[in-house]
């Protein structure tokens, strides 16, 4: 899950960042809405529809089935928070600041998320993770307002999900 979730959301921010920059044109501003939606869509068919990369017997393990419930948990809870601050400033009229609000929310829960793992695994790597995320998160709160968040979102995203999922998924199917 959080490889899929990093790559997807990382190439959208990516691509966020192009258009931002105008290195990219879009043939109408809510095509950017779209390219969001089509991460989501991704994420869910390959990391929760496929669960492509998992070791089918691994998915049956007490131990990964605990890891896949929190990190599932901690992604409809950063859905939740995210989808209610969006509708909280658009109601409050601040719709258009509401994107700059996305990433350092994501990337904080990114963090919870490696603090939990390093509790429950009693591995103190996640921790350096956790660290790194709410770092990140302070980093992309300052960055609010410019196209450069979009891109240290990305960049954060790859850090912080896309390596270590992938490092994670690696490892399961060796074993």
């Amino acid at each position: 899950m959080l490889f899929w979730a990093g790559l997807s959301y990382g190439l959208a921010s990516l691509a966020q960042y192009l258009v931002l920059t105008g290195h990219v044109q879009l043939l109408h501003p809510a095509m950017m809405g779209l390219i969001w939606m089509g991460a989501s869509g991704i994420f869910v068919m390959f990391g929760f529809v496929f669960k492509v990369g998992s070791d089918p017997l691994l998915l049956t393990r007490p131990s990964v089935k605990r890891f896949r419930a929190v990190w599932g948990t901690l992604i409809i809870g950063a859905a939740v928070v995210i989808a209610a601050l969006m509708i909280m400033m658009i109601r409050f009229g601040a719709g258009a600041e509401a994107a700059f609000v996305i990433s350092p929310v994501a990337i904080s829960i990114y963090g919870i998320g490696w603090r939990v793992a390093a509790l429950m695994t009693g591995k103190r790597w996640p921790n350096l993770l956790s660290l790194g995320c709410f770092a990140g998160a302070i980093g992309l709160a300052l960055l609010a307002g410019q196209p450069e968040q979009s891109l240290a979102y990305a960049v954060c995203l790859t850090f912080f999900a896309v390596l270590p999922g992938l490092a994670l998924m690696l490892r399961q199917n060796a074993n």
